[in-house]
Formats: C-alpha cells, structure tokens, sequence
C-alpha cells in the first residue's frame, strides 16, 4: 500500500494554502472554505498562472484596477509528486509538460478536433456518441439509433439513466402495473453531455474549450454502468402492484358479497 502524499503548502503574502490538485484549488490553511481556483480565478499563461490579488482582503480580486498580479507556477512543479501519482506520468517528464497538457489526453483531443466522434460501450458493444443530433449511434452498424432524449436525468445532475434492453439494443420503458421482472432488461447510467463529449458540449453552448476540459477532460474508454433490476426501484414496484392488486381483489369479493341471506 503506498504513503498518501503529504499535501504541498504554497505561501505567498501572508497567508499559505494547501494545494488541491484533484480540485484544482488553492485552500487556505487556517480557513478551508476560502479557495481559489486555478481554473476560474486565474489565467493560464502556459508556463504560469496570473492570478488578481487583493493585498488588502488578502483574496482574489474583482476589480482590475487595484489587482495585483501575481505570479503562480504551473501545478506540474508546485506539485511534481502528486500529479506524478495522480496521472500516472514520471515526474522527470512532467518537468517537460504543462498542466493542460497533463490533465487533457492531448491524443484525444486531437482526434477530436479532426471530426472522430467519442464512443461509449453500453452492455458490451460500442455506440458513437453525436450530441449535434442527440443520439448514440451503434459503431459496427450505425443502427440502432438510440436517443439521448429517452434518457433520465439522476438527482446528482451528472448523469443519465434508463432501462434497456441489450438484445433489442433500445431503451425501454417499464408497464407501471408490472408484477414480475421483466425479462431481459437492465437499468444503465452513462455520463451527461460534459462526460461524453466535453469538446461538442463546448462548442454547442459557446463554452471556453479549454475550459470546459480542464474541469471535465475527455474520459478514455467510456463505459456504462449495467445496474441490475434487483438494484434499482423495481423490485419495490413490483411489490407494491401485487399488493395493489389484492386488496383490489379483496374490494371486489367484499362487493360481490351478499348482505343479506335470501328468504325463502
């Protein structure tokens, strides 16, 4: 089992801070909750990142004219070991690198930007993912199409999920009144937009490219997560339609029930 890293504390003015990389933040030593991000408080210069200081509030600044830049190195030098550790790269040819260049697979990147959809595999066999039409298309075939629209949204908000059926290589929708697992059928959750395709999701909604795939890099060898029904809600379904389904019984035998014996 490998030594967790001790964290790497960066001081600048007065104050020092931790150096996050799985979040990509600074965190202020004695105060946790005051953070600055290296995406979206300061600006990669490729070499170096300026940051606006406020000497004053000792905090990012907002307003240009009492700024004061400073100067913060790349995180491939301020935290050679860990970024080493996280992204699976020597450390001698991390001082060869840029953070962008680290944590976006620039490989990927350039197939994307020449036109090659990403794909995904879903129950075993790879689909083309095409957010400009909202569907995955199947990689051998080009049909089925399945579109992403018959997706739900989860409750985190970075995912999607359905049922689907993998023979009949479609998403499916379950009978309410089901009383027994249906055959053949299993629940899958894939990523959102920013997941599949940070690059289209970028270009689509007019984001910062760069951006975007410093908070969300391409993800290689996208798969979806098979959720078996017994898992999911279902089986709590079922039960509650058999349940609903005797006392029906139970309401229908008590009315066909007669109140009073005949006289004869």
């Amino acid at each position: 089992m490998k030594n967790k890293l001790e964290p790497r504390i960066l001081r600048f003015e007065q104050v020092s801070f931790v150096i996050d990389i799985d979040r990509q933040v600074l965190r202020q030593t004695d105060k946790p909750e005051h953070e600055i991000s290296f995406i979206k408080d300061m600006t990669d210069m490729g070499d170096h990142y300026l940051l606006p200081w406020d000497t004053e509030k000792q905090t990012v600044s907002h307003d240009p004219e009492k700024a004061e830049p400073l100067i913060i190195d790349q995180l491939v030098w301020l935290d050679s070991e860990g970024m080493s550790e996280k992204y699976g790269i020597p450390v001698e040819k991390l001082q060869t690198m840029r953070d962008f260049e680290v944590i976006v697979d620039q490989e990927a990147l350039k197939q994307r930007h020449e036109g090659i959809l990403p794909q995904i595999d879903l129950a075993g066999e790879k689909f083309i993912i095409d957010l400009r039409l909202q569907e995955l298309r199947h990689a051998q075939y080009f049909f089925p199409v399945i579109s992403l629209k018959s997706f739900e949204l989860t409750g985190d908000g970075w995912h999607y999920e359905a049922f689907y059926h993998p023979v009949m290589k479609q998403v499916v929708e379950l009978d309410p009144k089901l009383l027994e697992f249906p055959e053949g059928v299993i629940k899958v959750k894939i990523p959102t937009e920013l997941g599949l395709d940070p690059v289209g999701t970028a270009r689509i909604y007019g984001m910062d490219e760069r951006e975007v795939l410093r908070r969300h890099p391409i993800q290689k060898d996208l798969k979806a997560e098979m959720i078996p029904l017994s898992e999911a809600h279902v089986p709590a379904m079922i039960q509650r339609n058999k349940e609903a389904l005797q006392q029906a019984h139970r309401e229908n035998a008590q009315r066909m029930k007669p109140r009073q014996r005949p006289k004869f």
